[in-house]
């Protein structure tokens, strides 16, 4: 398997924000675990990081595809800026998602799908029970877990107009 890594044109193939390399070298400066060898793996990691990146926030990023439905990827974007309102060059991925990519790519590496899993019956946990242990979520609760470094990576460029974020979260 080979990346396809989006270079700023707004490729109509790309599958990935992040080179194999650079991912690397992002988790080992933070100390967290992204081994690049054997590949396969850690690509399938970033290519299914990169999906869930763009799933999760699409509807949030500024401005609009560069090359509109023709590219594969949400990035690069035309008439984009981050919260500052600082603008994001139509040919340009920027650090906040290639980074955000790379910590959802760790977590993918770690536990496959764990990003976008299948919530059986939409994820509304009531009980669950193994053994001695039981868990029961509160009535608001949700069963998803919330993803606060991605969501802080990312929130310099997502926002709606109430001033809210998304969430990225796993159910």
């Amino acid at each position: 398997m080979t990346l396809n890594v989006e270079d700023g044109t707004g490729k109509s193939d790309s599958d990935a924000y992040v080179s194999l390399d650079d991912a690397a070298a992002y988790a080992s400066a933070r100390g967290l675990t992204f081994p690049a060898s054997p590949a396969g793996p850690a690509e399938a990691a970033i290519i299914r990081a990169t999906a869930a990146i763009d799933a999760t926030y699409r509807a949030r990023f500024p401005g609009q595809r560069t090359n509109g439905r023709a590219q594969s990827l949400e990035w690069p974007r035309k008439c984009a800026g981050d919260a500052e309102g600082n603008p994001i060059g139509s040919d340009e991925v920027p650090q906040e998602i290639i980074s955000a990519t790379i910590e959802a790519a760790v977590r993918e590496l770690a536990s496959p799908n764990s990003m976008l899993p299948d919530l059986e019956r939409g994820g509304g946990i009531r009980s669950l029970q193994a053994g001695s242990v039981r868990i029961e979520y509160g009535a608001n609760a949700s069963a998803q877990t919330i993803f606060s470094i991605i969501d802080g990576l990312l929130s310099g460029l997502i926002g709606g107009s109430d001033g809210k974020f998304a969430h990225a979260v796993r159910g």
